[in-house]
């Protein structure tokens, strides 16, 4: 059995954590815990709160309160996030506990008494308006590397790079402007430049890293280390363990690291085991050491950290420092300090999204190798597509057909049929989780998300393919029942990223929990035949949109009255169709709606039509929907699409319509509108009833029949809009008196048109 230690990062304790956090650090960390637990493997998860950050001091100090009441009311306030977002810590602890605290100056003193640690005296910021001298946060100036102005004393915010507050360019105090004069401090420095030969041969074996950050630490050893400053001249933080030291504290980054260790000393200590902490640090056990931090702490993880390990002696090193890269909100990272909408923040998320939803998308958003853009119209179009329509309502469909036809069991395969037969299901799925596997051990998380999510899209097409709605026994059964072995496997493939829905899957398909640790492997057992299922309920219901949210690619337009948002359809035409590069359901398209340049419109279209099918196919353009980011790329309006199933089916013109024409009642000088304007008109596809003397069509809309201006062929399929969801009155969209919007395929009464 191997055994894991899975190290995440410290959220300073001056505020909440946000997406960025998230997806950047801390949600890849208990993915790959939770996978490892699911394997069967013996894992410890560890993090806390860094309550000694400079960040908590000047949050502080701007309160005018004591830095340990800011500490411990963010404590509590992140601790219940993780929470409430199924994170699953063996402990999240805090930096300012006695264990912690004689754990750090441990350290500092078997580094002193090596040799590694010496003193020196050095010129450091000072601000002669507060006289005193400024850490960290309370400097502020000109980054000598990117030329970002608010650069800290430490690090750039804007580059990633770690800084010395002389290499600042207009250094000043952060709290008052006032410059900064640098004057003479006694203070404790590590010597990396006496670790690097250590350091060297130890990088060299990790081959396994990333690129970018083995690039980044190799960089800092070509670069040549030098000694740096440990200590700060601060009354809060963790005294230095020497005499005549009072007025100064071992410096937070020294601080921070060394937390991994004493929150698993301290697990120990509260496990009744006082020395199992060794199990996952001594040199010479079986276990592997990962730590899942951002991009601005590659340097304190891939070269100070495994130095001071060095250092001690007798200490586990990193195997691996899977560092993601920064989420980025209208092309600058989100920051506690700078970030004035709040609605990226997660206690804000919570309110309004279930914690699988968020859990979701920040993993599916991850900047795994790349700094990504947050948008939030992709946020809600990604929990609609992937989530509600593609698994929830899989889910959905199959279990309530199970229940319906099978009196709420499980049914049992025809006779004769093998799980192990060529080609089946069984194969499919065999080969699908061993390589979902190899990119869950690889910390290749994104990578894993999208093999699964292709199997979800694979159970789709293959129960479309049987319709077993409409089967015969034994197709029926069979249909089921493998669509029901896929569903338990996707619970389980999926279970680290959404353990809520995994375990809500468990449930519906009438096992008594969710996945649980050891069973993985049990993705590739069919289901018991007979097996009671639970109640159906939906699996992803529809949400709010966050509060304070928008897109960040183009302003919402005005402010919107009931009924009155204006739908400006052109007619066109598909003229080339690409591949989405970062994106594995969209396609992206080229449109001609006569205008003098074709559009480029992103559409999520592959599951629903082959590539080939669609150059020269008239298609219904939303041409006044502002333009949106999706997945980075800019989308200048949206193809009509009506539901089906699975599947999204393509309106059209009328075949007289030529491009370019508008719907009626709409023209170029049409107002844009945003992408929540649009979802909030009710569309509907209908079927005509009848026809009265007026003029009049009467169209049943699925459930309910609404009276339409027009007098439209009876049986015709048509797009009706109604001024709200429940009124009984409605227009059918068209392009003059005769030419309504067409539909191209029969589609079910009451679908949605999007």
């Amino acid at each position: 059995m191997d055994r894991i230690l899975v190290a995440v990062a410290w959220p300073y304790a001056n505020g909440p954590f946000h997406l960025g956090h998230l997806a950047g650090a801390y949600l890849p960390g208990d993915i790959f815990a939770r996978y490892h637990r699911l394997r069967g493997h013996e894992v410890l998860m560890v993090s806390g709160s860094d309550m000694h950050g400079t960040p908590t001091l000047v949050t502080a100090e701007k309160e005018g309160v004591s830095p340990l009441a800011v500490a411990e009311r963010y404590h509590a306030v992140n601790k219940a996030a993780f929470e409430r977002l199924g994170f699953s810590y063996d402990l999240f602890t805090t930096t300012h506990t006695i264990v912690h605290e004689r754990t750090v100056q441990e350290v500092f003193l078997a580094l002193l008494e090596h040799r590694y640690i010496d003193r020196r005296t050095e010129d450091g910021p000072y601000c002669p308006n507060h006289r005193r001298f400024l850490p960290d946060r309370y400097l502020v100036g000109t980054c000598p590397h990117c030329g970002f102005e608010s650069a800290r004393g430490d690090e750039c915010d804007h580059c990633g790079n770690p800084l010395e507050p002389r290499e600042l360019g207009n250094p000043r105090c952060s709290l008052c402007g006032t410059p900064a004069e640098f004057r003479p401090s006694e203070h404790f420095y590590l010597d990396l430049d006496r670790l690097q030969p250590a350091l060297t041969e130890y990088l060299s074996k990790q081959k396994h890293w990333r690129a970018g950050t083995l690039r980044v630490a190799e960089n800092f050893l070509a670069e040549g280390l030098h000694p740096t400053a440990i200590t700060r001249d601060l009354d809060w933080g963790v005294p230095i363990p020497l005499d005549g030291y009072d007025s100064k504290r071992i410096y937070v980054w020294f601080d921070a690291v060394t937390g991994y260790l004493s929150a698993s000393k301290e697990w120990a200590i509260r496990a009744g085991r006082p020395d199992a902490w060794r199990r996952f640090w001594d040199p010479a056990e079986p276990v592997r050491q990962y730590y899942f931090v951002g991009k601005d702490n590659k340097f304190h993880h891939t070269i100070v950290w495994p130095g001071m390990l060095i250092g001690v002696g007798g200490l586990r090193l990193p195997y691996d420092v899977p560092a993601n890269e920064w989420l980025l909100q209208a092309g600058t990272k989100i920051a506690k300090s700078r970030t004035q909408d709040r609605s990226s923040f997660i206690p804000s998320l919570l309110e309004n999204y279930p914690p699988d939803v968020i859990r979701f998308y920040a993993a599916l958003l991850a900047p795994q190798n790349h700094d990504t853009e947050l948008n939030w119209e992709e946020f809600d179009s990604v929990r609609e597509e992937v989530l509600a329509n593609q698994y929830g309502n899989l889910v959905q469909r199959t279990l309530v057909l199970a229940r319906e036809r099978y009196q709420s069991k499980i049914p049992p395969p025809p006779a004769g049929w093998r799980s192990d037969a060529p080609g089946g299901v069984g194969e499919r799925l065999r080969s699908a989780h061993a390589r979902i596997a190899e990119e869950y051990e690889r910390v290749h998380l994104k990578e894993a998300l999208d093999l699964a999510l292709e199997e979800v899209r694979e159970s789709n097409r293959r129960f479309h393919e049987a319709r077993p709605w409409q089967a015969a026994e034994p197709a029926r059964s069979t249909a089921v029942f493998e669509t029901l072995w896929r569903l338990k496997a996707l619970a389980v493939w999926l279970a680290p990223v959404l353990p809520f829905s995994s375990a809500e899957v468990f449930r519906m398909l009438g096992f008594s929990g969710g996945p649980s640790p050891g069973e993985w492997d049990e993705a590739v057992q069919p289901p018991p035949a007979g097996q009671a299922l639970g109640e159906v309920r939906p699996l992803f219901p529809r949400a709010a949109s966050p509060k304070g949210s928008g897109t960040t690619s183009a302003p919402a337009g005005p402010a919107r009255e009931e009924g009155t948002v204006p739908l400006a359809v052109r007619a066109g035409v598909i003229r080339k169709v690409s591949v989405h590069p970062a994106a594995d359901t969209l396609y992206v398209f080229e449109v001609d709606v006569g205008e003098k340049a074709p559009r480029t419109v992103v559409a999520g279209l592959r599951p629903s039509y082959a590539s080939e099918s669609l150059p020269g196919r008239p298609v219904a353009l939303l041409a006044n929907l502002a333009p949106r980011t999706i997945r980075r790329m800019t989308s200048q309006g949206m193809v009509l699409c009506a539901e089906k199933e699975d599947r999204a089916v393509l309106l059209a013109p009328p075949d007289e319509v030529s491009s370019g024409t508008f719907l009626e009642g709409t023209d170029e000088k049409t107002r844009t509108i945003s992408y929540d304007e649009f979802a909030s008109v009710p569309l509907k596809v209908g079927r005509v009833v009848e026809t009265d003397a007026e003029g009049s069509s009467r169209v049943d809309i699925g459930g309910r029949v609404v009276t339409a201006s027009g007098a439209w062929p009876r049986d015709a399929l048509v797009v009706v809009r109604l001024p709200s969801a429940d009124a009984t009155t409605g227009e059918v969209l068209r392009f003059g008196p005769d030419r309504p919007l067409r539909v191209t395929e029969d589609v079910p009464v009451g679908a949605t048109v999007r």
